[in-house]
């Protein structure tokens, strides 16, 4: 798997320390701009369901044509965007209404929340598949550090996905090595 630098920017300045993403070198823009980008470019999208066409209609989500995921995928990303930015501005006034309440462990029998825990995000739509990827610093603070469309159980089970497990991890690693365990750390980090 490719190693790269990791660069932690601010997403969007209007929710500073409160949503933040992942800038790989190898890419222009940080993980959530480039996934929200990637989620609603039809072209994409096509592409990447015509290659897991097998995954797609594997059953799990009923008989589903490459437009239909196209259509839905798109709406289910608008969405989660939509929803993000707003738990996150809200996180910064509202002791209940953050963004805690849309990730989750990611792995579904961890209970409780840890330091640095892994987290995932997932659209709204019955059986959603997008899936953002994030490191948990407080209950309206996360470090985005990927996503993925997830058509099959088990991370392990595809390249991409897989290689998401990857980011987490490197993005854990990396925060641990900038002293950053708390939103209080975050506050020493220079961000971009």
């Amino acid at each position: 798997c490719r190693l790269f630098f990791m660069q932690i920017e601010t997403i969007f300045p209007i929710i500073d320390r409160s949503l933040t993403a992942v800038k790989y070198d190898e890419y222009e823009e940080d993980e959530f701009s480039r996934l929200m980008d990637l989620w609603t470019d039809v072209e994409y999208l096509h592409n990447f369901f015509s290659e897991h066409i097998k995954d797609l209609q594997s059953g799990f989500y009923g008989e589903i044509t490459i437009s239909e995921a196209i259509e839905k995928t798109i709406e289910d990303a608008e969405n989660l965007e939509q929803e993000l930015l707003a738990l996150a501005k809200k996180g910064k006034t509202d002791e209940f209404e953050n963004l805690q309440r849309k990730f989750r462990q990611l792995d579904n029998n961890d209970a409780g929340l840890g330091e640095l825990q892994k987290s995932k995000a997932k659209g709204e739509k019955w059986k959603s598949w997008i899936r953002i990827y994030a490191i948990r610093i407080g209950k309206n603070h996360y470090v985005i550090s990927g996503g993925a469309i997830k058509l099959t159980l088990k991370m392990e089970e595809r390249e991409h996905t897989n290689y998401e497990r990857i980011k987490l991890s490197k993005t854990k690693d990396y925060l641990k090595e900038m002293g950053i365990f708390d939103s209080d750390d975050f506050e020493t980090l220079e961000l971009s």
